[in-house]
């Protein structure tokens, strides 16, 4: 299994495309130039020994080498073998809202955002714990089963939006539902549910799921996420670009507000504990505490261990690349050897 110890770094591989554009733009506004001048042709004969190819040549090491460097600075890591681990802790499915509400902005950067944020500081504090991760809106499906590696986790959660669930709604039943069957039927307890949502356009047959759930011996805890007074729902184009405000059939903006009553007769129901989310760092502290209160189990699983770096490889390449684009000239022979020149 291969990980990445720093992946904010591989989003400058972004860069790449751009410079693409901007050298063929400007071979593009070289030639134009050109032709003003003279003959193209004419140029071509005056410098006979000039290979355009070169250009090119050297234009893809650069990004190659590039590539390899911020690949490099990424921290590629390879785990070497495959190990069972015995620990202590219990089984707790995360259940993300995503539906289009949780864009809302009336908490920064948005809804969706903030949970991913309270998602990330929570796996910090758990310790032996096994987490799983359901996404819902209009339907609920299981995104990541039950696993202690929380870096193959966090990875499926960057890349989750709200279009990750294409039916729209906020279906919390469904995602109760889908997470109890993530855990073992044979354990009786040793299970936790985490639900992220602002609560809205929910169905009424949520809480009689959460007291069916609790009666078998699981905790339901939930977030909200969104404020009383609410914020508008953003509609945003295929580049990202905010381009209006979701409205109703009467051409009204639509004002999304957290449901927290909902939220704590849920937590209630699931003989567990809302909370409201403001302080990402706070509210992961309340419910890993909330979570080392419950009994646990004995939890076998197996996992990589012993990563080792390998960014190593990708720099010796690198470094190989760059010492040939050295010897690589515009010329079309790599040594002038009457001026004794590259």
């Amino acid at each position: 299994m291969i990980r990445f110890e720093h992946t904010e770094f591989l989003l400058l591989l972004l860069l790449i495309p751009i410079a693409v554009v901007i050298y063929f733009y400007a071979g593009y506004q070289t030639k134009k130039q050109l032709q003003k001048i003279g003959n193209i042709d004419l140029l071509k004969r005056l410098m006979p020994d000039r290979n355009e190819n070169k250009s090119l040549i050297k234009f893809i090491f650069f990004n190659l080498i590039g590539s390899l460097l911020i690949i490099s600075l990424a921290q590629p890591q390879m785990g070497t073998k495959m190990e069972k681990i015995q620990r202590k802790g219990i089984d707790v499915v995360i259940a993300l809202d995503v539906s289009k509400s949780m864009l809302s902005q009336d908490v920064v950067p948005s809804r969706l955002e903030k949970s991913k944020l309270l998602i990330q500081t929570l796996l910090k504090k758990l310790d032996g714990d096994r987490v799983g991760l359901v996404i819902f809106a209009g339907n609920a499906y299981l995104q990541m089963p039950l696993t202690v590696d929380y870096s193959s986790l966090l990875l499926y959660l960057r890349s989750i939006n709200t279009n990750s669930v294409p039916t729209q709604g906020t279906i919390i039943a469904n995602a109760l539902e889908q997470s109890e069957n993530a855990f073992k039927a044979t354990d009786k307890k040793y299970k936790a549910i985490i639900v992220i949502t602002d609560g809205e356009d929910h169905e009424e047959n949520a809480i009689t799921k959460a007291e069916e759930i609790a009666s078998d011996g699981s905790r339901i805890f939930t977030v909200g996420v969104g404020t009383p007074g609410g914020g508008t729902i953003p509609v945003y184009d295929q580049n990202g670009n905010k381009i209006t405000e979701k409205k109703d059939d009467s051409g009204q903006v639509i004002i999304s507000k957290m449901n927290s009553n909902m939220l704590q007769a849920l937590a209630k129901g699931g003989n567990g504990n809302f909370y409201y989310l403001d302080n990402a760092k706070q509210v992961a502290e309340f419910l890993s505490k909330d979570i080392a209160k419950m009994e646990t189990k004995t939890i076998n699983d197996k996992v990589f261990t012993d990563f080792v770096e390998q960014f190593q490889y990708f720099l010796a390449f690198a470094l190989l690349l760059l010492l040939a684009d050295f010897f690589i000239t515009y010329r079309k022979k790599f040594f002038d050897f009457k001026n004794e020149t590259v």
